[in-house]
């Protein structure tokens, strides 16, 4: 990734289907709030939109938190944040 070029191309994300399968239904009995209360700094309906509602992408913060979410609960946060080129 020396080139401009490809960092404007870079983008991140929320891989939907490993965080309901693997955090949102076995941890949290797929609860938002328990979950949104869990992961720290997202409001619950905003929870529901990113996973119920496929076109809505996660914000960068709200990846950090998810990511920080899996650093405290020793999960490895890969599985769940993508980097796309």
């Amino acid at each position: 990734m020396d080139t401009q070029n490809e960092w404007e191309t870079m983008s991140i994300g929320l891989n939907r289907e490993n965080f309901i399968h693997n955090i949102f239904e076995p941890m949290f009995q797929a609860n938002y709030r328990k979950c949104a209360e869990a992961i720290g700094g997202i409001r619950p309906n905003y929870l529901r939109d990113i996973i119920m509602n496929p076109n809505r992408d996660a914000g960068t913060k709200t990846l950090t938190y998810i990511y920080r979410f899996c650093v405290r609960n020793g999960l490895d946060p890969y599985p769940y944040i993508f980097v796309k080129k």
